[in-house]
């Protein structure tokens, strides 16, 4: 009678664990793995994170822009380590995009902060050696760099992991979480991005 009830646990205990392996399993196959060439410096690459797939490209200039724009078939565009959702002034259509950065790991984020505050696209300024040139990007980045006391990148540029980011799609209705895992090939050679996204419950 002992060694039956001893038995019936053992077993018990062995179901809820297998249901917990195949719960975690199927959380991470439901990640998948996006890749993008973003070696030009001037060519956006927009992609449906609801349709897992690369919709199309775009040049960075008004007549690309515009097009682009004017449509909710994308989610996020990366050009080099730049990274544009479909909000703020990256759309004339009210899409309603948006870009959380999450303080947690990719594994450990399951849902959406009740709390998150998602940032919109923005024109930003900035002046180099090839004069003064205004962006619309996010506050996300595919990684990011290593800078000295007084903000100037460190160089050669050393580069560092950027956060886990949880993007809203352009329609408002789903959620994403995405983490950056590539820059550089195995020649060494940047812009050849990789990242990992899955869906989360809002």
């Amino acid at each position: 009678m002992k060694n039956s009830i001893i038995l019936t646990l053992i077993a018990s205990i062995a179901t809820l664990m297998f249901a917990a392996c195949e719960k975690e399993n199927k959380t991470s196959v439901e990640a998948e793995e996006a890749y993008i060439e973003a070696t030009s410096k001037t060519t956006w690459t927009y992609f449906s994170l609801s349709n897992g797939k690369t919709v199309g490209t775009g040049e960075e200039n008004d007549t690309d822009n515009a097009a682009w724009a004017a449509r909710t078939d994308w989610d996020l565009a990366v050009c080099r380590y730049n990274v544009r959702t479909n909000s703020g002034a990256a759309t004339s259509v009210n899409a309603k995009g948006g870009v959380y950065v999450s303080d947690k790991s990719f594994s450990e984020l399951k849902s959406v902060p009740k709390d998150a505050k998602f940032s919109e696209d923005k024109v930003v300024t900035s002046s180099g050696m090839g004069g003064t040139t205004s962006v619309v990007q996010s506050i996300a980045t595919v990684i990011e760099f290593m800078t000295n006391e007084d903000g100037s990148k460190v160089m050669p540029p050393v580069y560092l992991k950027a956060p886990v980011y949880i993007f809203r799609t352009a329609d408002g209705s789903a959620y994403f979480k995405v983490e950056f895992t590539q820059y550089q090939d195995e020649n060494k050679v940047t812009g050849h991005v990789r990242f990992n996204f899955a869906k989360l419950s809002d």
